[in-house]
């Protein structure tokens, strides 16, 4: 159903509210492979996931419903219908819903308009498109269909409408040089026709009768100069040594050949906008017409920039697509290319407009500086929006969040996989354990993130889905302590002056309830809490079968502390041996495991060596294979890391039962 006028109360700031794509690309037909549905927000949107996953899919999407303002070919080919085993899709569609239109923009789209259920007005575009193999007679071709209404039951879409919705596109690892040279079609061309304030310049308002006064429209500017350039006397005298010298000899009686040095033989406006160039002056240059290459970062950065020009001030859709906008630049310049894209896209001021920006990144430095509202996670052709209402974060998630993501906690966002835990020591030995174990986190594509003590259970919730809606398919581990201290090592833990510390404080089923708070907090989807079985992590691993190993790390750590860890190889050597020749008769003592594990755990908590640098020589010591590897040091860990490494490794192996130890064996 088509509105009217009255109906559609615009708000001046149209965007594109939804796009939608069946048998385009990674993109299915909702059986094979999921449709692409996502709605976008009015200002930023980051589209972030591994490569292939579907981000370009989306972007080039909205290329194809809307064009661009650059006037590229944008056309459809037999490999962008999706294909799905042998069988390749013959159609496909494609819509794009504008939403807020200002009422200058309804009437000029009014035949096309769509009345939504709220009584708002929409302009939905919908392309459908047919792939036609080759003929005897005839090459293979795409029929394509421009139509308005969803699902494309309106009419065919005018050519009005087409320029009203032109997106501006900034391609991946572009030339941003090339692109603001002068040149026939330059971008910076296209930019200048379109800016306001070009209007009247195309005037030619240069008086021939008073040739000395400067004009003010730029048409007017060229043929001035080219006046007073033509009148030079070195530009005359090479006109009149052709005219004289050499036209006039090759002239029959009554024919008159004369030549005319001029700079541009049209002047009108779009040829003397294409010979404009913007580029940015030298390092200090003191004169403004000095030149000097600049590096593709600053380039870069001009180009977006000018982009944002055009599209701030411009009267049309105000739609930025940048793919990898962090293309060529270092970290520090996209911080601030994200504060700039993230300015010209918030709630606009009185005057101006709000630019709609689409990205796409594979930069955790850049996502760490944006609001997790703007992000959408691309995972196998299937979008996952973190704006408040399709996650499990709370509002005090968010803003949690955006104080304490930093470009090492962003990489979570990339991962197949990810640990989070709750210290530098996990952080540092976990990898080289799970690598000790056959359980690569780098071929898995696992992160592991260090969230700190306070922040485990806001990231959790990052990639918990709300609602009934598919979770988001990358496993996730959230590793902490069972914070309750074994008997066994009552001789060096004080006992609290109130409440409960040690395992005699509780009874089984108090353990339990201990270890169920802290899962509820965090489990649900893909993401499962794993509690230390007994106290720490290196309490554990020293308990289940790696004491051996946590003896030496930590008498590698002692030394380390004492000599204000500036530890000279001969001064390792000499530790390991004394660790070692230490080793022997405490393991012949006959110690009961969970006693073995406290006195070996006892220098950590008392704090003569550092947890991190303990964790630090522990890794070096796995990576020589002498502490076990494989299956058989898997086997020897903790259930509780058994259960994470199974999680974030394998597909299919059954995890470990979570249980409560309250002795070892």
């Amino acid at each position: 159903p088509r509105g009217n006028a009255r109906s559609c109360q615009g708000e001046e700031s149209m965007y594109l509210k939804r796009i939608r794509a069946r048998n385009f690309r990674v993109f299915g037909d909702g059986t094979t492979a999921p449709e692409l549905d996502l709605e976008l927000n009015p200002g930023l949107n980051i589209l972030v996931g591994e490569n292939d996953a579907g981000k370009t899919g989306i972007v080039d999407a909205i290329r194809q419903v809307l064009l661009t303002t650059s006037y590229e070919s944008v056309r459809l080919f037999e490999q962008d219908f999706n294909i799905h085993g042998s069988q390749r899709s013959s159609t496909l569609w494609i819509e794009a819903t504008l939403c807020e239109l200002s009422k200058e923009q309804q009437a000029t789209v009014l035949e096309w308009l769509t009345l939504e259920e709220d009584s708002s007005c929409s302009l939905v575009v919908h392309l459908r498109a047919k792939f036609l193999p080759a003929q005897a007679s005839k090459r293979a071709r795409v029929d394509m269909q421009f139509r308005a209404g969803k699902d494309g039951a309106g009419q065919e879409i005018g050519y009005a409408v087409r320029e009203l919705i032109r997106a501006t596109y900034l391609r991946p690892l572009r030339d941003a040089e090339a692109e603001l040279r002068p040149g026939r079609q330059s971008r910076l061309s296209q930019i200048l026709a379109a800016h306001n304030d070009i209007v009247g310049q195309e005037i030619n308002d240069f008086k021939q009768d008073a040739p000395n006064t400067v004009p003010e429209n730029l048409v007017g500017l060229m043929a001035f100069a080219q006046h007073h350039l033509g009148e030079h006397k070195v530009i005359r005298g090479v006109q009149d040594d052709i005219n004289d010298n050499y036209l006039s000899e090759f002239s029959f009686n009554g024919d008159n050949l004369e030549s005319r040095i001029r700079i541009a033989p049209d002047l009108s406006l779009t040829p003397i906008l294409e010979r404009f160039e913007l580029g940015l002056l030298p390092s200090g240059a003191v004169h403004p017409d000095e030149r000097c290459a600049r590096g593709l970062g600053y380039n870069n950065a001009l180009f977006m920039a000018t982009e944002l020009v055009l599209l701030r001030d411009g009267e049309d859709l105000a739609l930025l697509l940048v793919e990898e906008p962090e293309a060529h630049l270092h970290p520090q310049l996209q911080d601030r290319v994200m504060d700039l894209l993230r300015q010209h896209s918030k709630a606009p001021a009185s005057g101006e407009r709000r630019v709609q920006v689409i990205m796409t990144t594979h930069s955790p430095s850049l996502v760490s500086s944006a609001h997790i509202e703007t992000m959408t996670l691309v995972h196998k052709a299937q979008t996952y929006p973190l704006r408040s209402g399709h996650t499990k974060l709370l509002k005090t998630d968010y803003s949690f969040l955006q104080r304490f993501i930093d470009a090492t906690k962003a990489n979570l966002f990339f991962a197949r996989g990810v640990m989070m835990v709750e210290g530098p020591a996990e952080a540092i030995l976990l990898p080289t354990l799970a690598q000790a174990c056959g359980r690569s986190f780098s071929k898995h594509g696992v992160s592991i993130v260090n969230v700190g003590h306070t922040g485990l259970y806001h990231y959790a919730r990052i990639l918990q889905r709300e609602g009934a809606g598919s979770q988001y398919p990358v496993p996730a581990v959230c590793l902490t302590d069972r914070d309750i201290v074994p008997d066994v090592a009552n001789t060096y833990v004080p006992k609290p002056a109130k409440g409960k510390r040690f395992e005699a404080d509780y009874d089984d089923a108090g353990i339990k309830a201990v270890v169920d708070r802290k899962v509820a907090r965090a489990e649900g989807g893909h993401t499962i809490v794993c509690v230390s079985d007994r106290w720490t992590l290196e309490y554990d691993l020293a308990l289940y079968g790696c004491a051996k190993l946590m003896h030496v790390a930590i008498s590698l750590g002692i030394m380390a502390s004492d000599k204000d860890e500036r530890l000279s190889e001969a001064d390792e050597k000499l530790a390991i041996g004394a660790a070692l020749a230490a080793w022997k008769p405490l393991e012949g003592a006959g110690h009961p495991p969970d006693k073995l594990a406290s006195i070996i755990y006892r220098p950590l908590y008392e704090k003569e060596a550092s947890k991190a640098i303990t964790a630090q020589y522990a890794a070096h010591l796995l990576s020589t294979g002498e502490y076990g590897e494989g299956d058989d040091l898997f086997n020897r860990l903790p259930p509780y890391l058994q259960r994470a490494l199974n999680h974030l490794t394998t597909a299919t192996a059954p995890a470990p039962a979570r249980g409560i130890t309250t002795s070892a064996t």
